[in-house]
């Protein structure tokens, strides 16, 4: 029996469970398609797929990730496979009516869809017991299976149970999990399942998941029951790095530490030699994200915050930092160098004392609809609370403040310039916000910029500021986190003047 190499990061095993549904999907898969589940993958599918007493999964969000070739695009295929055909008819799943394999575009999608399609044609009595199609879904009783990608409208009308990303890493920005994620609410047991190796810094989606999962195994965030993350890494995120194109063998050592992003090899799915192809074909860093399952990604000079202390201004409640607020509110605005993104920040003093913020406008440029300040004072205008609205702050030092300093001139208006010096003041107070654990955030665009955000000194006595420059990328939404949360602590209602 091959030995079960344990992920490198986990999240902590969440209470009330009483069973797992896992076991019942490598039934299944065993029985209908012949497969054999490897060590790695039996404990990933039973962990994730763990219920309470009332039979409901306890995570929601599941990420499992795993050297490339490990068998993880079967985990998914097994789940929606089984779900078609015994799954739907348990309680927790029975008022499912669909599910969705969802990709940043169409081909991607549709290669999880064709690996359903052709392993339940491949299998005649399986075949008559769930329809197929190859574009118009493939059903069983009331629970369909179809795609869905970062096209506009794709996700529209949609009420999934199921939503599988299979290498979750191609995802660049989170506009499909904003739209995808609300098509949930209102099911029973609903899962959003990821998958993926390694990515890039514009994996951004998946580096926001993965780092929460790193916090929660290492202590630094509280664990959340609703999310299971199971990741397997080499120890070294070098290993073997070195002399990958050289044509130099991999040593006996160096397999010990590989076998750990790849536990696959141990079970014969994935053989050493295919592994020896890479290291002699993959570039150093595709070899570290590929097969060691790292990111690589270059650290800021001067980070905005360590993991640790980040975690301290992490909502984990279900709700939003903002739920059950009625005002005030300040709006923090900025844009990124170029104009290809802004945000719009929300901010509001919270009962418990602390500073809740949300992300209440992430603008994205198009040809048909560029990103301008115009556009971002129509999405100030349509704040649905514009009695409450206390404050609206913004850089000086933007692009866009002229127009901003217009729009507080002629409409009078709750716009607030912040000079330079002001902008040091609300970088340095948010920071007291997160060392004190006064500041409320839950935002996945938040955590991706400040993960690559960088900071710089001004002048003296350790006076510091967001660096735009220093940033390994886009920090506008960081900033206008800093501008909103500022206002709202420390800035009284403007004063009205009518003549």
């Amino acid at each position: 029996m091959p030995k079960l190499l344990l992920p490198r990061w986990e999240t902590p095993k969440p209470p009330g469970v009483v069973g797992s549904y896992g076991p019942s999907v490598r039934a299944w898969a065993k029985r209908e398609r012949g497969r054999e589940y490897g060590p790695w993958q039996r404990y990933a599918l039973d962990q994730a797929l763990r219920h309470d007493a009332n039979g409901d999964v306890i995570a929601r969000i599941i990420l499992l990730g795993v050297g490339r070739q490990n068998g993880k695009t079967v985990i998914i295929e097994d789940i929606i496979g089984w779900m078609l055909d015994e799954g739907r008819t348990l309680a927790p799943f029975a008022g499912w009516t669909e599910m969705l394999a969802a990709a940043h575009d169409a081909p991607q999608a549709r290669k999880m869809y064709n690996r359903v399609r052709a392993g339940i044609e491949g299998n005649a009595a399986l075949a008559k017991r769930v329809r197929t199609t190859q574009w118009a879904g493939i059903r069983s009783g009331p629970l369909e299976l179809n795609t869905v990608t970062g096209q506009p409208g794709s996700a529209r009308g949609s009420a999934a149970g199921l939503i599988a990303w299979d290498e979750v890493l191609t995802q660049k920005d989170f506009d499909m999990w904003a739209a995808l994620g609300p098509t949930q609410s209102a099911q029973r047991s609903p899962i959003m399942l990821l998958t993926s190796t390694a990515g890039t810094a514009e994996s951004v989606l998946l580096r926001s998941f993965f780092d929460r999962l790193v916090r929660m195994a290492t202590g630094d965030e509280r664990p959340d029951p609703h999310f299971y993350g199971a990741w397997w890494a080499s120890n070294d995120p070098d290993v073997a790095a070195d002399t990958a194109q050289s044509g130099k063998p991999i040593t006996k050592a160096e397999w010990k530490d590989i076998l750990n992003a790849n536990p696959s090899i141990g079970d014969g799915r994935l053989t050493k030699e295919a592994v020896e192809v890479d290291h002699t074909l993959l570039p150093p860093d595709h070899w570290r994200r590929e097969r060691n399952n790292h990111f690589v990604i270059e650290r800021a000079r001067d980070p905005l915050f360590s993991t640790g202390l980040w975690a301290r201004a992490r909502e984990f409640t279900e709700e939003r930092p903002l739920d059950g607020l009625t005002g005030p509110y300040a709006l923090g605005v900025r844009e990124h160098v170029g104009w290809e993104r802004a945000t719009i920040c929300v901010a509001g003093l919270r009962p418990d004392g602390r500073i809740g913020v949300e992300v209440y406008r992430d603008l994205r440029g198009s040809d048909v609809d560029p990103v301008t300040a115009a556009r971002i004072i129509r999405e100030v205008d349509a704040f649905p609370d514009q009695a409450s609205l206390q404050v609206i702050a913004f850089d000086s030092q933007s692009g866009g403040a002229p127009e901003f300093r217009r729009q507080a001139e002629e409409k009078r208006g709750p716009w607030d310039e912040l000079l330079p010096s002001a902008v040091v003041s609300a970088c340095m107070d948010v920071t007291e916000m997160v060392q004190a654990g006064r500041l409320a955030v839950r935002d996945p665009l938040i955590d991706a910029q400040v993960a690559g955000g960088s900071r710089r000194p001004v002048g003296q006595d350790g006076a510091f500021r967001f660096s735009v420059r220093d940033s390994l990328g886009p920090i506008d939404a960081v900033l206008g986190m800093a501008f909103a949360a500022h206002a709202i602590a420390y800035k009284p209602p403007p004063v009205q003047i009518f003549l």
